[in-house]
């Protein structure tokens, strides 16, 4: 303990300084008036409940009220202000999180564990589209926890860099209520008219039943335009694969068709939840939800500028060889059931789930097809696009199929002494089914059949786990606590594979490759923590924590000189591995077929104080991070897999301040900063000591303003203004066999930008009606490289950007 409180004095002072800036010297006159507080938020981050400010860890809450307030029905949206957190986004349902510096590509499980109440949502094993999570809806959420850094302890594998949380508003007894939203807006740069209706009702079912009820459906206009060219109007490309180059008039050539809004949304969402307490001890609480999202095509566009710095576009849209439609579904169904029961000093809580999502998605492959089969022309009469889960034209489509049940029983002690601790168990049975479909009409006269890549990959991961968290009061001010989880899991996964760019491509393009392979491995993941209440309103804590994620299994690669595919894929690794500028083609090598779990040891200090009677709040935390033997994404000339490369090391800090300003305006600073970079070069992922780990930004800010002026009556008015801000990263390019020796070439560098929301309205305690600007500025940004479902390669990598300017009007109201 001696050798923290001196850095714990430190932030604390450094801490109430910044805080006591921000705030008006005039306000001093109101600081004994204890009306106007900053409101506490309960969270459960410990598995119990407690407040933020109780709580010793990074954390983030935000409540419904802050939710509306801000008018966020997203959690992407959401995530923008959170410090320390990043993302990457394909569209709705499509996001991959990411936090404290480890990057989430590489792997079959993410980096930052997703939660709706009890129940884990864990990402697709395979996808290609990255480890991303269904983004349910947020109408009617009580609130969003974000737990910065390990929580392997309380949450298992998949929470390295740390959990997310969503808790719903449960079911009242004895009482009625409903509520409902209407939104309107319209955005611009191409887009039109958006229209989301909300809807909720509380429904009393005698004295010890509840049932509530929740309804979303939403409509989004598209405003990116799909161009396809007229047939036969431009040359093949030039060049020979992988490095190819688009002709001339690629972009200037007359269309056949031009589809306006192609990536238009719409997401229709139910969930309901009933409560039953037979006793005043026992409550058991089903829930079912159901959610579909479809997209007209991803929120990608071709751009402009060098490869390694790509621009926005002078007109957001895709140009396309043939008609190839490229739409997204996403159907989530999910069924849970939580049980608690309070003995006199210890709760008992049974949280099972069962669900199952089904991802389907299509793209425009036309391009990498023909560049790497040598098809001579362009000449398919009138455009054939993909058609259910088997295509027949040149569209690549993807169907990833997930489902998970899982079964978490805890003790919780309850009593009031200084010992306090927490027992559970997690059982995990994860089903994740990767098929892909990739066929080429124009392919049958060159190579007798139309299959190029068709897989169909199934994989199973057991896990059970162990865990116990334990503390200590030693003092009324100093608690320490003492946290362990074991955990063993296994892995199986199945792979059939057949097409020109499979092991059997030289058998023909029907002849099946199958594989079987698993892989098992046990372990435990340990926490310490103390804490130390300077005073009533301050604390100053350290943490050490270790996080995990498990192994997997990559995909078979083609071997063996059949094509230009499989010969790339072999000097690539000669490049890599070798560092042979020039290929030997007398010496073969193996990519890997497996890679290994890795884990991070997280070490932390960290402070939260609050001022002037609750009107200020400072909470500041700064953290060193090894990551160890991290699963990175890479890349073999056009395959994807995932490699073990070198150590890294993150160092960061995360801070956020609230203030009251006056009784009218309140001001929230989020400020994340994060250094992450390899300690070790690593020659098949391609990244030499000192690079930063890509897709992570350095510095992520958000600032929100806040008004509310009572008019007569009940009615107020209301307007917050809120600016977020993403720092430039890099990130590895689709597509390139990068190396040590070439990485300066490829590493894509990604702009930093800024967006604004301004929201003004006036409200009642039964209604509420505001206009919204979101992105006030209009500004265009590139987010992310598309991720490619077909043969990756960079010569027709498009980039996801954000929505344009959407303007609008949102109308609630509450029945009781």
């Amino acid at each position: 303990m001696i050798s923290i409180m001196p850095r714990g004095k430190i932030a604390h002072a450094v801490a109430m300084a910044f805080a006591v800036a921000l705030v008006p010297s005039a306000y001093a006159d109101t600081a004994s008036d204890t009306e106007d507080q900053l409101p506490e938020v309960l969270v459960t981050a410990t598995k119990r409940v407690s407040t933020v400010q109780e709580t010793a860890a990074s954390i983030t809450a935000v409540s419904q009220q802050d939710i509306a307030d801000r008018g966020i029905v997203d959690f992407n949206s959401l995530a923008q202000s959170v410090p320390g957190i990043s993302m990457r986004t394909s569209g709705p349902g499509q996001t991959e999180f990411e936090m404290r510096g480890l990057n989430s590509a590489g792997g079959n499980t993410s980096q930052v564990g997703f939660y709706l109440d009890e129940t884990p949502l864990s990402s697709p094993a395979a996808a290609q589209v990255g480890k991303e999570e269904i983004d349910p809806t947020l109408y009617d959420l009580n609130r969003v926890e974000v737990l910065r850094g390990p929580q392997g302890t309380l949450y298992g594998a998949s929470s390295m860099g740390g959990t997310v949380k969503l808790v719903p508003n449960a079911p009242q007894l004895g009482t009625f209520a409903a509520s409902g939203e209407n939104i309107v807006s319209d955005t611009s740069s191409g887009g039109s008219i958006n229209h989301e209706i909300n809807g909720m009702v509380n429904l009393p079912l005698g004295d010890s039943v509840a049932l509530r009820m929740v309804g979303t459906s939403n409509s989004d206009s598209g405003w990116i335009q799909r161009r396809v060219i007229q047939d036969g109007a431009v040359a093949v490309d030039s060049g020979t694969f992988p490095n190819v180059t688009r002709p001339a008039n690629f972009y200037t050539a007359p269309l056949q068709e031009q589809i306006d809004g192609a990536n238009s949304t719409t997401i229709d969402s139910v969930r309901m939840s009933l409560l039953w307490k037979p006793t005043d001890n026992l409550s058991i609480t089903p829930m079912l939800m159901w959610q579909l999202t479809q997209q007209g095509a991803p929120d990608a566009v071709d751009v402009n500028g060098n490869p390694t710095h790509p621009t926005v576009p002078a007109l957001n849209a895709h140009w396309e060889i043939y008609d190839s439609p490229e739409p997204q579904q996403d159907r989530f169904t999910l069924g849970s059931l939580k049980i608690e029961y309070q003995f006199d000093s210890f709760s008992i809580t049974s949280a099972t789930a069962d669900w199952n999502r089904d991802t389907v998605i299509s793209q425009d492959s036309t391009e990498e097809n023909a560049a790497a089969i040598g098809i001579p022309v362009y000449d398919a009469p009138g455009g054939i696009g993909p058609s259910g889960p088997a295509p027949n034209g040149p569209a690549v489509t993807e169907k990833d199929y997930t489902r998970q049940i899982s079964e978490e029983l805890r003790f919780t002690s309850t009593g009031t002494g200084p010992f306090q601790w927490i027992l559970g168990y997690f059982y995990q049975d994860l089903y994740s089914e990767w098929d892909e479909w990739a066929i080429a009409p124009q392919a049958a006269p060159i190579l007798g059949g139309t299959n190029l890549y068709v897989d169909y990959q199934p994989q199973t991961i057991l896990q059970n786990s162990e865990f116990g968290e334990a503390s200590w009061q030693f003092t009324p001010d100093l608690k320490g606590t003492v946290g362990l989880r074991h955990y063993h899991y296994s892995l199986n996964q199945t792979n059939e594979e057949y097409g020109v760019f499979t092991v059997y491509a030289a058998e023909g393009n029907t002849v099946p490759y199958n594989t079987a392979s698993s892989s098992s491995a046990s372990g435990t993941n340990p926490k310490f923590d103390l804490s130390y209440n300077i005073d009533k309103d301050a604390m100053v804590y350290a943490t050490v924590a270790k996080g995990f994620r498990i192994g997997g299994v990559n995909q078979p690669i083609p071997v063996g000189y059949t094509n230009s595919v499989v010969t790339g894929n072999e000097c690539g690794l000669q490049l890599k591995i070798l560092d042979l500028a020039t290929c030997n083609h007398n010496l073969l090598l193996q990519a890997p077929a497996t890679f290994s779990p890795d884990h991070v040891w997280n070490y932390e200090i960290g402070e939260k104080s609050s001022f002037l009677d609750h009107r200020l709040i400072a909470n500041v935390s700064a953290y060193y991070e090894r990551w160890i033997n991290p699963q990175i994404a890479t890349n073999l000339a056009g395959f994807g897999i995932t490699a073990n490369g070198g150590n890294a090391r993150v160092v960061g800090f995360e801070a956020q301040f609230q203030a009251l300003l006056t009784r009218a305006w309140d001001l929230g600073v989020n400020l994340g900063y994060t250094d992450s970079k390899f300690t070790q070069s690593s020659a098949i992922t391609g990244y030499p000591s000192g690079y930063a780990v890509p897709d992570i930004p350095k510095l992520t800010a958000s600032a929100t303003l806040r008004w509310k002026q009572p008019l007569t009556g009940e009615l107020a008015l209301n307007g917050s203004l809120e600016g977020d801000y993403v720092g430039g990263r890099t990130d590895a390019p689709y597509g390139e066999t990068i190396s040590l020796e070439n990485i300066n070439t490829y590493l894509v560098h990604l702009p930093s930008y800024a967006l604004a929301n301004l929201r003004f309205g006036v409200n009642s305690s039964a209604w509420s009606a505001s206009l919204f600007v979101n992105n006030l500025t209009n500004k265009e940004t590139l987010l992310d490289p598309q991720p490619q479902i077909d043969l990756q390669m960079n010569a027709y990598v498009r980039y996801l950007v954000n929505r344009p300017r959407t303007t609008g009007l949102d109308v609630s109201y509450k029945f009781h």
